[in-house]
């Protein structure tokens, strides 16, 4: 069917009852329109119409009516009634217009594209039941084209969600196939979609998708170039997650790779068992949350210019209390230098103990052994961070001697510290893959830096490729590692490093697959860079 050429305008009637208000959708079927009740004042509805139908396609419309009509379910749209306009040639359904973005719009606004862990899950909620509902139906209702796309958050509501776009649904028969070639959206289909016939697990690799694409910010790779790259090179191209945001767990990272699995019978049996496994991951997104609460006005990572302007974080100032606790600490530390000049050398506390006591201008976290309580927010820039501290009761001062360090009990709150990044590094890189093997320069560059999580661009001189941007990690022993995705069909690189005492970054890389270094598959070698 051709791409509708006309298009009813503002204030146009149709049925001599529904006034058109907005136009919301296109595409080949014809239009989704916003419309008022000129009968009940105050109704609004969503009018989707198929124009210009030949008969497969008015069957197929009526099918998705009769389906959606019995259906009560408060994440699922409500039809109310079907009608045609014969002078039009064109078929309609009324039904619930929901006011809201859908998730792909919402996703797109994220930091990172992506949304925490614990946010997906709350969102996703309401779906999972939708979808429950409807394979539970007799018989079962497939919906086939489950993606962020097609699910609409309502205004200010997170926990309202509603699947939409009913266009491909089936009812979902034993005994036959329920084939729909390319009729889904790359990178949410299911390989079935391209071959045998659809049943509930179908939409079981939709969701697991679905939640890759929230999670991460990437839309996985396409069922179909899987299957083809798995047939000759035998090889899934499909990253896991934790490959692509190392905040994510191996567990997680399993349970949706088994979700999305290629063949049908290895995906889990039901949604209500995928589900029960994604609530068993154990997932700390503190990290997450921090960026998604306190977004920052920021350009895209790109590769960077002779003179490429830098962007600061501005974060709120401490409060008085921070304020009054960084003046009392400061003052501490000046009474015990200045007591140590009073008294002498021979009575200072050993170099161990002034390593334990003293206060560094880093980014603070304060952790109570063994489960991190809170976590602090610094600027990209070296600056003294804001300090977050967990309401535990202080300790009693204890007099050091030369010869006994200071203790701390298991109750009392012990100070963590993740290294501060400069915004820029420069160093050289070695690909051990080629022969001989391949030196030349590498940037890391306009580095942004939140807590434990880091994100920058990654950039190789001559003789190498695979610029492009990267998210990592850093701990408070100075280790970092960090992934850049993949370039132009080749693995992603995944780099591990130790930051040493003068601020220099040592390490190695590998190809990624498979949550694992691949040393036949690509580059790898050692890598060397300084702050610039």
């Amino acid at each position: 069917m051709q791409e509708v050429s006309t298009k009813f305008s503002k204030g146009t009637v149709v049925a001599n009852r529904y006034i058109i208000d907005e136009l919301l959708g296109t595409g080949g079927f014809g239009a989704v329109y916003r419309v008022q009740d000129r009968r009940v004042k105050g109704n609004v509805f969503a009018l989707k119409e198929v124009a210009d139908p030949n008969p497969h396609e008015r069957q197929s419309f009526m099918s998705e009516c009769t389906i959606l009509k019995r259906l009560d379910h408060d994440a699922l749209p409500h039809v109310y009634r079907v009608f045609e306009d014969h002078e039009r040639n064109r078929v309609y359904m009324l039904m619930d217009y929901i006011d809201g973005p859908n998730l792909e719009q919402l996703r797109q606004q994220q930091p990172g594209k992506r949304f925490p862990f614990s946010r997906v899950m709350h969102i996703m909620a309401p779906i999972i039941d939708a979808i429950v509902y409807l394979h539970a139906q007799q018989p079962p209702i497939i919906h086939r084209d489950i993606k962020p796309a097609n699910i609409i958050v309502p205004a200010n509501d997170d926990s309202g969600t509603v699947l939409v776009d009913f266009g491909i649904a089936k009812e979902y028969e034993p005994d036959s196939t329920t084939t729909a070639i390319r009729h889904c959206s790359p990178g949410y289909g299911s390989p079935e979609h391209y071959a045998t016939g659809t049943d509930i697990r179908t939409d079981i690799y939709s969701l697991g998708a679905t939640f890759y694409a929230l999670l991460t910010g990437v839309v996985p790779t396409d069922a179909l170039y899987r299957m083809a790259q798995m047939s000759s090179k035998g090889i899934d191209p499909l990253l896991k997650v934790n490959a692509l945001v190392p905040t994510l767990t191996g567990e997680l990272a399993e349970v949706l790779a088994q979700a999305m699995a290629i063949n049908s019978d290895d995906r889990y049996a039901s949604v209500e068992e995928f589900w029960q496994a994604l609530q068993a991951c154990q997932v700390d997104d503190t990290v997450d949350e921090i960026l998604s609460k306190q977004p920052v006005e920021e350009t895209p990572l790109s590769p960077v210019t002779p003179s490429p302007a830098i962007i600061v974080r501005r974060l709120p100032q401490p409060s008085r209390p921070q304020k009054w606790l960084i003046a009392t600490l400061c003052g501490v530390v000046l009474i015990a230098l200045l007591s140590g000049v009073v008294w002498g050398a021979g009575l200072l506390p050993s170099a161990q103990q002034r390593d334990r006591l003293a206060i560094t201008p880093t980014a603070s976290v304060a952790v109570q052994s063994p489960t991190i309580t809170a976590i602090s927010t610094q600027q990209t820039v070296m600056t003294t961070p804001t300090t977050h501290v967990v309401t535990s009761p202080s300790p009693t001062p204890v007099a050091a001697t030369p010869t006994t360090p200071p203790t701390v009990s298991p109750s009392q709150t012990v100070a963590a510290t993740y290294p501060l990044l400069t915004m820029r590094y420069d160093g050289t890189i070695s690909n051990k893959f080629t022969t001989p093997s391949t030196d030349t320069s590498m940037s890391l560059s306009q580095l942004q830096q939140n807590g434990a999580a880091i994100r920058g661009y990654f950039s190789v001189g001559a003789g190498l490729v695979g610029n492009g941007n990267f998210t990592g990690t850093v701990t408070t022993d100075n280790k970092i590692q960090f992934l850049v995705p993949s370039y132009s069909g080749l693995l992603p690189l995944f780099f591990t490093g130790q930051i040493q005492k003068d601020g220099s970054i040592s390490g190695s890389y590998c190809s990624y697959q498979n949550n694992s270094c691949d040393y036949t598959g690509g580059g790898h070698g050692a890598w060397h860079v300084i702050p610039s």
